[in-house]
């Protein structure tokens, strides 16, 4: 490799003899002519200012030349590689290339792609140049600045590529010809059809995907600074530094999107915004046809092994991208009639074309070998299309009225209710393939490779139509929520005029919708019990599989969300004959199950059949009910969840209660639980399942809080079916009865399923949810099952999951608090001795300390801590006072545990947890004086030194990534963190305390000494996981904000050394989050450090604060001029570098100059002195940075970002179109 980095070759290109430079192509080795042209490559690159501009276009056009004339001699990897070179070449001359050049040299390559020799060098060449100066993975390594590439593309896309798509575009109508006239011709002809189609294919593709610039500011400041990162919680943590140098792996990739896959079709990833010069071409309806044509074209080509699949690939990618085109450029007009007429006709021919394309889709095997691309493509295409449609609102007004979307599309499309009722034909087949497999010889193959049919393609199609599906029920539905809201408010004004077309024409395509989604109803409930039937086991070895696989996945009301929404969309659409089969199906199911448990009860039936028989049946109910708890409700448990507006509507139609399905599946379902739930001491308890308990529960979660004494203030009118069956007694209701009921069924289902954790938490999350409706929580303590009740979960508590008596405390305190004085506080007084006793028999007994490791002592002081941390879940103004005196109580008991357990981690986990919901969850100045402020401000520091006592040393022999150490550290620093809001209140800072100083004081010695317990007690691997660091980097911000002095005044100077590297850790972070709070940090402790000063600070801790500014100024420099940074962070990041920037101006102009240092010409050092020199004074100019340096307040507000955007932005831009190299 080092002889094409030699002297000669850059002598032989500064020469361009052509003697010389065939005698090193022309070798008669490949290999040689492929390292020789790039090599010349690398020349050119490394050597471009020495060789000069005509020196460049010479070789080049030399080049080509060279590769026309060998296109049939050279190799295909080499004539591959000289086309790269020449593409190369080309744009590194570009930005000083005339124009008139550039459309010389661009109109060659169309000519030579329209020549179609073959192989095509233009085309070849074509395809090159457009990866490199798409700027994206595929771009070479220029090593010049940002600005360079951003150039070349703005000077590119709207003249050069367009002449070279249009070449493209030729070539694929020709071979259609071609291939229309050769359809008997040899192999070979359609050996050469397939290779130029192909070639043409990707040029269209990644012009079809191409990333265009734009005029607005917002998107060139968007594409300087590259993609945006995660704001997930978890993901990418590497940094800048991980990454190598900036400079050289910063790769430019503004989002072309080139040569994404057609199955990465989430809604963000849409078509491109095409400029309107573009218009003549991407909406001609020639064209539009021409790429399905080419698609159905690329389907003969299957002969060919070495072309397809990937040319019908290319051409599905390109449908998908043209089937969504959007934007107002493009379909610009000189009117908005013409406007519209443009979008009519595109949705027309895309309509019309796609029509075939559904049509021969569903005349085929959707299963069969080969057919995934096309059937998820063609799904993909649907709702590109009509979601886009959907998105772009009509100039068309009609009556006063703009019209609908949907209504613009039925009214100017005559095949727009055949294309939508093609479309939900589609999604029947899906449907119905998906079942087809569960009858066929198939489904053992698909379960072996996918795990079930649920991940195979065509339930992946399936989802994609559903959520285009969606998209047109919900445009519907909210049109006419707004259409209902405009009538109430404009009732004198011809509102009924106003609503004559859009009204006419979507409520005439609402009864097409409800016609198809009744077929669909029954296709996907049809399907669901099939599947049912196939995941129940029928043998031994299946059983052990599905019990596996039942406790490794996720629930199904969880996993299946999506699918049961669309569901219930479907079904309010028609409630009257949706309800009515589902009550069906669930009656009937209902009605079997009691006979296989009577056949069980006389022993007429064999055990095997009835098992399986009877499991089939529980499994197909709880889908049923699933069905059932998303169509009746929505989600939510406050009080504002309302019953949805067709199920109003339905039920008040119904003229009896007989008739209201709505409440006969809610008693149904009620009667079901009822049935399950037999004795413990039945035969028939072995036979019931908790699954089907567990998702009945789940439904009631779902509807009682709904229905169950409904507030009719609510609405406008509520059926007197819903207010008999679930109304207040005051209303003439049932509600307080079947509220009865619901107490009884819990507590039958805990003696039934006492050791099952999921459903019993399931149990626990009703009341909780019953417990958030006042009218409802009410009715349960004043009714004479709650005191039952709460004696039978306070004496029974120790039979159950230790996981769940949290959640058993919190829902019983929650309901607690809506009961009079005395019960209250009989009930309060029952569950302190509960938690209380849960300590004393263990830490008071005699043999504690020779007992303290046995497993059962200590599951039972988890379940005593878990049950404290779930009542001070429930803490609120009620019981608020009791609580602290509990709290205040049990921290001796906390002391000793921590005291005896401090080496592991359970317990100390526990007790940080229940420190954690102390801070979080009472309100300390709900106390009545100072003195018990204090006590509480005391309480808590004593369990952190107790803590950090026992912590320090211990051992470290398991994974610093262990999830409960993890756990404790998160823990440990959200105490704090809600123990600074909570303490602080709305008090702007620590000189303005809402409480007395004397307390806030006190409050600060404890905060600022859990910050430095967090570092004690942490090493630092486990402060920098990414979701410690998060939380972490929010406390630091919090107490710079809150407790500045006092900060530096306690916290000793090894803990601010290690806080320095946190913040050096978040800057750049890949997580959104983590960047924030860094930056907001630094601001706010910058400021402090500016105005208030630290001369009176030890010299160390000087010192720290010295080294740790210059490291951050300098990673914060680096990152924000050469990485590519999230736009959305760059007003909180500047904000940090001028702080940092005021406090130690003198190493900021340090690197300043290393900046000039890494510029090898005057004009770079010119132009970044200029650009530095004018942020310099536009920062002096600045309300902002003058405020912060006069400010007179003894704590500081940090410099307002808001205020340095617009020269912030105009700095990092300019400098970074300069640095920023590629």
């Amino acid at each position: 490799m080092e002889f094409i980095r030699a002297p000669f070759y850059q002598d032989i290109i500064k020469d361009s003899d052509p003697w010389s430079f065939g005698h090193v192509v022309n070798s008669n080795v490949p290999t040689a002519k492929f390292f020789a042209v790039r090599g010349i490559k690398e020349a050119v690159t490394a050597s471009y200012a020495a060789i000069g501009l005509v020196n460049a276009l010479a070789l080049r056009d030399e080049l080509f030349q060279l590769a026309l004339a060998n296109s049939r001699s050279f190799e295909s990897f080499v004539l591959d590689s000289l086309c790269w070179v020449i593409a190369v070449i080309t744009k590194r001359a570009w930005v000083d290339t005339p124009e008139e050049q550039r459309l010389a040299f661009t109109q060659t390559l169309c000519e030579d792609i329209v020549r179609h020799t073959t192989p095509c060098i233009g085309m070849i060449t074509a395809t090159y140049l457009i990866d490199e100066i798409a700027g994206g993975s595929k771009c070479s390594q220029f090593r010049l600045p940002w600005e360079f590439h951003y150039t070349c593309k703005t000077t590119f896309e709207n003249v050069h590529m367009l002449h070279i798509f249009e070449a493209a575009l030729k070539v694929i109508h020709r071979q259609l010809q071609r291939s229309a006239e050769m359809q008997h011709a040899p192999s070979g002809g359609s050996h050469t059809i397939a290779y130029e189609r192909r070639s043409a294919l990707h040029i269209a593709d990644r012009v079809l995907n191409w990333a265009f610039t734009s005029s607005d500011e917002s998107k060139v400041i968007a594409a300087s600074f590259g993609h945006s990162k995660g704001r997930s919680g978890g993901g990418n943590t590497s940094k800048a530094g991980q990454r190598g140098s900036s400079r050289d792996s910063d790769n430019l990739d503004d989002g072309d999107g080139s040569g994404s896959a057609i199955f990465e079709n989430e809604f963000r990833n849409r078509t491109p915004l095409f400029p309107r010069n573009w218009q003549s071409l991407l909406l001609s309806g020639e064209i539009l046809t021409m790429f399905f044509s080419v698609y159905e074209a690329t389907l003969s080509d299957q002969m060919h092994a070495y072309f397809s699949p990937g040319s019908t690939h290319l051409a599905l990618q390109c449908l998908v991208q043209v089937s969504g085109i959007r934007g107002k450029d493009i379909f610009a007009s000189a009117d908005a009639k013409g406007s519209d007429e443009l979008r009519a006709e595109f949705a027309r021919v895309i309509m019309r074309n796609q029509l075939q394309m559904i049509r021969h889709v569903c005349s085929m095997d959707l299963v069969s070998e080969g057919s995934e691309d096309m059937v998820v493509a063609t799904t993909q295409m649907i709702r590109r299309f009509i979601e886009t449609q959907l998105e772009e609102p009509s100039s068309t007004v009609v009556a006063n009225q703009r019209l609908h979307s949907l209504a613009f599309l039925v009214i100017g499309i005559p095949e727009a209710h055949e294309y939508f009722g093609e479309v939900s034909k589609f999604i029947c087949m899906l449907l119905n393939s998906a079942a087809g497999i569960l009858r066929s010889d198939m489904l053992q193959r698909v379960d072996d490779d996918f795990g079930d049919v649920d991940n195979y393609f065509v339930m992946q199609a399936f989802d994609e139509l559903a959520n285009a599906w969606s998209t047109v029920i919900n445009q519907i539905r909210e049109w006419e929520y707004l259409e209902e809201a405009a009538a109430g408010t404009n009732s004198g004004s011809n509102g009924d005029d106003k609503q004559v077309s859009n009204q006419s024409v979507l409520s005439s395509f609402t009864h097409f919708l409800v016609t198809t989604a009744y077929l669909i109803r029954s296709e996907y409930i049809q399907l669901r019990m099939l599947m049912c039937e196939d995941s129940v086991p029928s043998n031994s070895s299946r059983a052990e599989t599905f019990s596996i696989d039942q406790g490794l996945l996720a629930k199904d009301y969880v996993v299946y969300e999506d699918q049961l929404q669309f569901f219930a969309l479907l079904a309010r659409l028609d409630l009257r004959t949706s309800l009515d089969r589902m009550y069906e199906n669930l009656c009937s199911r209902c009605n079997a199950l009691q006979e296989e448990f009577k056949s069980i009860e006389s022993g007429t039936a064999g055990e095997s059949y009835n098992q399986h028989t009877i499991d089939l049946l529980h499994e197909q109910t709880q889908w049923i009910v699933l069905m059932i708890g998303f169509t009746l409700c929505d989600s939510g448990t406050s009080e504002r969840v309302l019953i949805p507006k067709p199920v109003l509507e339905y039920s008040a139609a119904c003229s009896n209660t007989g008739q209201d399905l709505t409440v006969q599946c809610i008693m149904v379902l009620l009667k079901m639980l009822e049935f399950e739930l037999v004795s413990p001491s039945s035969p028939l308890a072995a036979y019931g399942s908790p699954l089907l308990v567990e998702t009945l529960f789940w439904a009631l979660r779902r509807i009682a809080p709904v229905y169950f004494l409904l507030d009719r203030s609510d609405y406008r009118e509520v059926s007197k079916s819903t207010i008999t069956a679930f109304g207040s007694t005051g209303d003439g209701g049932n509600g307080s009865a079947i509220i009865n009921g619901v107490l009884d069924l819990v507590k039958r289902t805990f003696d039934l399923w006492s050791a099952e954790e999921d459903v019993l938490q399931m149990c626990v999350s009703v009341l909780l949810a019953l417990g958030q409706r006042t009218a409802i929580a009410r009715e349960i303590t004043s009714s004479p099952q709650f005191t039952p009740l709460m004696q039978y979960f306070t004496s029974n508590i120790g039979q159950f999951p230790e996981a769940i008596h949290g959640s058993i405390i919190e829902a019983l305190a929650l309901l607690a608090c809506h009961s009079s004085s005395a019960d209250h506080e009989r009930c309060f007084s029952d569950l302190k001795t509960l938690i209380l006793r849960s300590f004393s028999q263990v830490v008071h007994s005699s043999d504690f300390m020779a007992r303290h490791q046995d497993a059962r002592l200590v599951n039972q002081l988890l379940g005593g801590l878990d049950m404290m941390d779930g009542l001070l879940s429930a803490a609120n103004f009620r019981n608020m006072d009791a609580i602290f005196g509990l709290f205040f109580e049990v921290q001796p008991l906390f002391e000793q545990l921590l005291t005896v357990y401090g080496h592991g981690d359970e317990i100390p986990c526990e007790i940080i947890q229940v420190m954690e919901s102390a801070a979080r969850y009472l309100d300390v100045s709900s106390l009545p004086d100072d003195e018990h402020m204090l006590r509480f401000s005391h309480c808590f520091r004593t369990l952190l030194r107790k803590y950090q006592t026992s912590a320090v040393g211990r051992s470290t022999s398991q994974s610093d990534t262990d999830i409960e150490s993890l756990s404790k550290i998160t823990s440990l620093i959200s105490a704090i963190s809600y123990l600074v809001h909570n303490e602080m209140g709305f008090a702007p800072n620590e000189a303005s305390p809402s409480i007395p100083k004397a307390v806030a004081d006190d409050f600060g010695e404890t905060e600022v000494f859990g910050l430095y317990c967090v570092h004690v007690t942490a090493d630092s691997s486990q402060l920098l996981t990414p979701n410690v660091l998060r939380i972490h980097i929010q406390l630091i911000s919090e107490m710079a904000q809150y407790r500045m002095p006092s900060l530096i005044r306690w916290l000793p100077t090894e803990i601010w050394a290690q806080i320095m590297d946190v913040l050096l850790a978040g800057i750049d972070h890949g997580i959104y989050d983590i960047g924030h709070r860094t930056y907001e940090a630094i601001s706010r402790l910058g400021a402090y450090v500016k105005v208030a000063g630290i001369g009176n600070a030890p010299a160390e801790l000087r010192d720290v604060f010295s080294r740790g500014f210059k490291q951050l100024l300098s990673k914060l420099l680096q990152a924000l001029l050469f990485s590519p940074f999230d736009v959305e962070l760059v007003e909180y990041a500047g904000t940090a570098l001028v702080t940092l920037g005021l406090l130690d101006p003198s190493h900021l102009q340090t690197c300043f100059q290393d900046l000039f240092a890494q510029g090898d010409s005057a004009a770079f050092a010119e132009r970044l002195s200029s650009t530095l020199t004018k942020f310099n004074s536009d920062l002096e100019a600045s309300d902002a940075v003058r405020g912060l340096l006069k400010t007179v307040e003894p704590i500081p507000d940090p410099i307002d970002s808001a205020e340095l955007r617009q020269p912030l932005f105009e700095f990092l831009v300019n400098t970074r179109a300069v640095l920023r190299i590629k």
